[in-house]
């Protein structure tokens, strides 16, 4: 059975839940472009990672050499006796400095079939791409990479909590979440659509080329399949307030809501 909120479930938002979700959705919606891409072009997820490092230690790490290193000092010998070899003891035992935390970031790429060619990136956010720290300043400045170069980017806000990113002017509306698509095309001008809790998700166009047609995606028709393949109904609890907690005014519609589901 779907979800039954008319759009984003705020329940799929908990913590403890959204890891599922957002790797099944960003598996979905690869799955949905996949079947109206033009041939040639297909919608491949991809991983890149980010090594926190402590403070002070950024210009270590530029230096590290990752291939095997043997200091100057005395030469290792082995000695052969029968099937037993002796090994010479390492003269020196250092503690050496290790790298901190990777951080895992997954997006979908547009790409020609054979790789050379990027057309549009999908961001998918995550609770740390809005909160301060260096997560959320590393996606910035991968935005702007995108904004400053040839390659379309949707971003997808789905998460009520943490801080909204920067948007230009005029602000959209405040509100719960939102979906925004910048055609390199188009710039500066970027398209952006604001829904709360209470709406559907607006169905929008996935931007490729000049040349080539744009490709739609129902964005609610990938949440009602990982809602039904997860097995959503049978975890989430709906009469347990949703984490992050609604307004008084959305808990209360969705308390109706859900009486009104059950019947």
């Amino acid at each position: 059975m779907p979800t039954p909120f008319p759009g984003m479930d705020p329940y799929l938002e908990s913590p403890v839940r959204w890891g599922g979700v957002h790797l099944r959705l960003i598996v979905e919606v690869s799955s949905q472009l996949n079947r109206v891409l033009p041939k040639g072009f297909s919608a491949e997820i991809d991983q890149y990672v980010r090594i926190e490092e402590e403070e002070g230690d950024e210009e270590y790490y530029s230096k590290i050499n990752p291939d095997i290193f043997i200091p100057d000092s005395p030469t290792f010998t082995k000695q052969k006796s029968g099937s037993t070899t002796a090994l010479l003891e390492a003269p020196t035992l250092e503690t050496i400095l290790m790298p901190g935390p990777v951080v895992k970031h997954r997006r979908l790429l547009i790409q020609s079939n054979d790789g050379k060619r990027i057309l549009t990136a999908i961001e998918i956010l995550s609770p740390s791409n809005k909160s301060t720290g260096k997560d959320r300043e590393a996606y910035l400045a991968k935005r702007s990479e995108y904004f400053a170069g040839g390659t379309n980017l949707v971003e997808i806000d789905l998460l009520r909590a943490g801080n909204r990113l920067p948007f230009g002017t005029p602000h959209p509306p405040a509100t719960d979440y939102y979906i925004l698509v910048s055609a390199a095309d188009k710039r500066p001008k970027t398209s952006i659509w604001a829904f709360s809790v209470r709406q559907s998700i607006p169905n929008f166009a996935i931007p490729l080329s000049s040349e080539l047609d744009d490709v739609p995606l129902d964005l609610r028709n990938c949440i009602n399949t990982i809602y039904e393949d997860g097995r959503y109904s049978e975890k989430i609890d709906y009469s347990k307030p949703a984490t992050p907690p609604l307004n008084q005014p959305d808990a209360e519609w969705a308390s109706a809501l859900f009486t009104n589901h059950s019947k």
